[in-house]
C-alpha cells in the first residue's frame, strides 16, 4: 500500500513537517522494502521510535510535575503509565488512524500488521521523534498535549501497589482477610477487611478476592491521602 497523501495525515494530526522525509521514515515499518527507483537504503522507523520514547517520557514527566506538584515519586510513576504505556499509545494511534498510513510489506499487512498494537504504538512514538527532529521540543510538546494530555484518560489504578508504597513510607504492616462471602458459586461477592498494624481500618467488596482487596485499599487511601486527580478513576 502506498503512502497516503502527506497533507491528509498532517491535517489529522494537527501538525506540519518541514522535512517530509522524516514523516515518511516515521511511517516505515521494518518489513518495508522501498522500490528500486527510490534509490534509498533500507531504513525503518525503529530509531525514530527510540528517540520518540525518550521525548515522550521527558515531556510527560514535566507535565505531571507541573500538574501534581504535591505528588510523590510513586504516585507520579503510576500516573506516567497513563500516557506512556503501549496500550495508551495504541489506542491514541488507532483513533488517529495511523494504521492505514503505515508502509509495510504485503506479508506483514496480511497478518494484521496495520492493526497490530505494537506497530501503531511504535509509529506514534516514531512520529514524536521525527517531529522533535523537524520542529523542536516545544512544537512536539504542543502535539503531545493535544493528543494525550488534553484527553480524559481513564485508567484503573493499582491501589494495592500504591498502598504498599504508603506502607513502606510509613513503616507499617498491612494484611487482608476475607470477612465473608455471599451469593451462589457463579455469582459470588467477597468482603475483605484491610488491617494496618493489626488494626481493622476498612472493608472492600468485589466479585473476586483480588477486586475486594483493591477496593479496600482504594477506600483506605482515599481517606488517608489528600491527593486528588480528576482524570484518575
Amino acid at each position: 500500500m502506498q503512502l497516503l497523501n502527506d497533507s491528509v495525515l498532517e491535517k489529522k494530526l494537527g501538525i506540519k513537517f518541514r522535512r517530509r522525509g522524516l514523516l515518511k521514515l516515521a511511517l516505515t515499518h521494518s518489513s518495508y522494502s522501498p522500490p528500486v527507483r527510490e534509490k534509498s537504503c533500507r531504513k525503518s522507523n525503529e530509531t525514530l521510535e527510540f528517540l520518540g520514547d525518550a521525548v515522550l517520557e521527558l515531556l510527560t514527566r514535566e507535565y505531571l510535575l507541573n500538574k501534581f506538584p504535591d505528588a510523590n515519586e510513586g504516585e507520579l510513576s503510576e500516573l506516567k503509565k497513563m500516557y506512556t504505556s503501549t496500550e495508551i499509545l495504541y489506542k491514541t494511534g488507532k483513533k488517529l488512524g495511523l494504521g492505514k498510513f503505515l508502509l509495510m510489506d504485503a506479508g506483514e499487512e496480511r497478518t494484521g500488521g496495520r492493526s497490530r498494537p505494537s506497530n501503531i504504538a511504535g509509529c506514534l512514538e516514531a512520529i514524536i521523534g521525527a517531529l522533535y527532529l523537524d520542529r523542536g521540543l516545544r512544537y512536539v510538546a504542543k502535539f503531545i498535549t493535544d493528543i494525550l494530555f488534553k484527553k480524559r484518560i481513564i485508567k484503573k489504578r493499582d491501589y494495592k501497589s500504591l498502598l504498599n508504597q504508603w506502607m513502606m513510607r510509613n513503616r507499617s504492616k498491612i494484611s487482608y482477610r476475607v470477612a465473608r462471602e455471599e451469593g451462589p458459586p457463579h455469582r459470588k461477592k467477597f468482603y475483605v477487611n484491610l488491617y494496618v498494624n493489626k488494626k481493622n481500618v476498612g472493608q472492600g467488596s468485589g466479585a473476586t478476592k483480588k477486586k475486594a482487596e483493591q477496593e479496600a485499599a482504594r477506600v483506605f487511601l482515599k481517606k488517608t491521602t489528600k491527593l486528588k486527580m480528576s482524570n484518575v478513576k
